[in-house]
């Protein structure tokens, strides 16, 4: 359902598909390809996830445009809690889309897990919002 910010509406709804297909595709990875798969799905939401950042930020009428600074503004706002940590995630994103080889998929994936409890939350937190 959309949520309304300031009188505007933001869907969420791709981000909950997101997260729900990336949770989908970590119980399921058991090969090379499911597994390229789930860090594909990690891709999509870590996009998500700042665009989703972004557009609240500037529905509050603050205005970013990098990654660092989207998920230090949210951090401020309580969109997510721990900036440090969405930084790291870009890092690691960067990786996956520019380089492919098995030393991703072993040092990617098992991040994958936390990242996961991390998207989840900002979800619930741009639920609660009216």
């Amino acid at each position: 359902m959309p949520k309304y910010i300031l009188g505007k509406t933001l869907n969420i709804e791709p981000l909950i598909n997101a997260r729900n297909f990336l949770k989908k595709a970590l119980k399921e990875a058991e090969n090379e390809l499911e597994i390229a798969g789930a860090i594909k799905a990690f891709e999509v939401c870590h996009e998500l996830a700042w665009n989703f950042c972004q557009k609240v930020l500037k529905l509050r009428y603050i205005d970013v445009f990098s990654p660092k600074e989207t998920f230090r503004a949210a951090e401020l706002e309580g969109l997510i809690q721990d900036a440090e940590v969405w930084f790291e995630y870009s890092e690691k994103r960067n990786i996956t889309v520019h380089t492919y080889s098995e030393h991703i998929l072993e040092t990617i994936y098992p991040i994958l897990p936390q990242f996961l409890k991390n998207f989840d939350q900002l979800v619930k937190n741009l639920q609660k919002l009216k």
